[in-house]
């Protein structure tokens, strides 16, 4: 729950680690600094070595251990969206996947400043590889970067150049994480060479400075010859422009100035008689709307545990199709095996395909939600409507897109728009989500659908 308006004034929240120069205590720090609630946060020592507790924390009660209080200030985050973002509660899988990695950096490299052996980073490393941030599909650092990066940040920093050089991935994202989201002021920047380029804005700024002579932007300020002069010299003979001074100018250049000036002028004529024409608009971009989401009525008819995540469920929904698909969903915390095998749902199709923590995923099961993301339940089609029919809405026409591309953002597009009513009618800005047996609902009202 975010921090009301008036906090800074109101009593800060205590956080008591080891020591403030310690792993944790700078963890903590810099949680705080990237929610934008440094002034609310005090840290105190006194805590045993590598812990971490906040006592009778506002709408939380006592805390207890680094992940779950970084967690726990990153939801006290100010800005607009900024909570569910850094927190990673923005849908159920983020919030799995979030909560995996907090656990992990904690286990696996620890808080208490040891080395890290070399595998651990390597695997990091290689987890890296594709990724901008730890958690699949994230466009800004959510806090399990922060903790993740507090933990592991001294020991790279004390890898050999050549070992840091091989490591490419972990000492990109960290060099990333010190830059762009304070890193550097707290831990120390890590030591690395960057690559100098040459100033080419300056050089182009120059080119365009009207003080600077027409003639010496065309030598590109080397003093040299322009093209026309160039042209000239070849023209009356000379082997370079460096033949041709002013007293080989003599009458024979007048006289081909002379002929060269009437037609010269008359071009000039022709050209200022042309039209300039308009500049062409760009087109306008198309509004993406919910008619590009490829929802369809399922039933969920298998369901086992992760074999590598404690809070995410893989299941076996069919949507119509010959063969049932696989969907990863991070709904453990919220619904049990036998709630979730046999049930009615509704499943988004056409997100992009691929593992989640190892298991291939073919789609998301959409659930309403309230806030803080502490209730879910499955938004549930009307009987009678069958396993693969399209979810439909009025006045949103049109074909789905075969896949939604993470980068162009158009699930995210839609999202604010997606919401339970007061009667618990799921719908996309006020339009019900429609089948042919009618609307599809939650038992949540007025929640988000994720």
């Amino acid at each position: 729950t975010p921090l009301p308006a008036d906090a800074v004034t109101m009593s800060p929240v205590q956080v008591k680690v080891d020591a403030k120069t310690s792993t944790v205590g700078r963890i903590v720090t810099l949680v705080a600094s990237v929610a934008g609630v440094s002034d609310a946060v005090v840290v105190v020592e006194g805590a045993p070595a590598g812990a971490c507790a906040i006592a009778a924390a506002p709408d939380a009660g006592d805390l207890e251990g680094v992940a779950t209080c970084a967690r726990y200030l990153a939801s006290l985050a100010t800005a607009e969206g900024e909570a569910a973002r850094l927190g990673g509660v923005e849908s159920p899988e983020a919030d799995a996947e979030v909560s995996e990695w907090l656990t992990r950096a904690v286990t696996e490299y620890g808080v208490a400043g040891d080395p890290i052996a070399e595998d651990k980073l390597e695997a990091l490393d290689a987890h890296l590889l594709s990724r901008t941030f730890v958690a699949n599909g994230s466009y800004r650092a959510t806090v399990a970067d922060l903790v993740t990066y507090g933990c592991v940040r001294d020991a790279v920093g004390a890898l050999s150049e050549d070992k840091r050089t091989a490591l490419v991935n972990l000492t990109r994202w960290c060099d990333h994480i010190g830059g762009a989201y304070g890193g550097d002021d707290i831990f120390g920047k890590l030591p690395m060479r960057h690559a100098e380029f040459p100033d080419v804005l300056g050089v182009f700024r120059a080119m365009n400075d009207p003080n600077v002579d027409k003639k010496l932007k065309e030598r590109g300020g080397t003093g040299g010859p322009t093209k026309q002069e160039q042209k000239d010299a070849k023209r009356k003979g000379a082997g370079t422009f460096a033949d041709v001074g002013d007293d080989a100018k003599g009458k024979d250049a007048g006289a081909d100035d002379k002929k060269n000036a009437a037609p010269a002028e008359g071009k000039k004529k022709e050209k200022k008689e042309k039209k300039e024409k308009a500049p062409k608009e760009p087109p306008a971009k198309k509004e993406v709307n919910v008619s590009v989401l490829d929802i369809r009525v399922g039933t969920i008819v298998k369901c086992w545990e992760h074999p590598g995540a404690d809070k995410l469920w893989v299941e076996e929904i069919d949507v119509g199709e010959d063969k049932a698909r696989q969907v990863v969903s991070g709904l453990r915390a919220f619904k049990t095996s036998e709630q979730m095998t046999g049930a009615r749902v509704l499943c988004l199709c056409n997100v992009k395909k691929g593992p989640l923590r190892e298991q291939m995923s073919e789609g998301m099961v959409m659930c309403a939600s309230n806030e803080d993301h502490t209730t879910v339940d499955f938004v549930v089609p009307p009987e009678g409507a069958k396993n693969g029919e399209r979810v439909t809405f009025a006045g949103f026409e049109g074909e789905p897109v075969e896949v939604l591309v993470p980068k162009k953002k158009m699930f995210e597009a839609c999202a604010p728009k997606l919401r339970t009513d007061a009667d618990g009618v799921a719908c996309y800005d006020g339009v019900p989500f429609m089948t042919s047996a009618g609307p599809c609902a939650s038992s949540l009202k007025e929640a988000f659908i994720k």
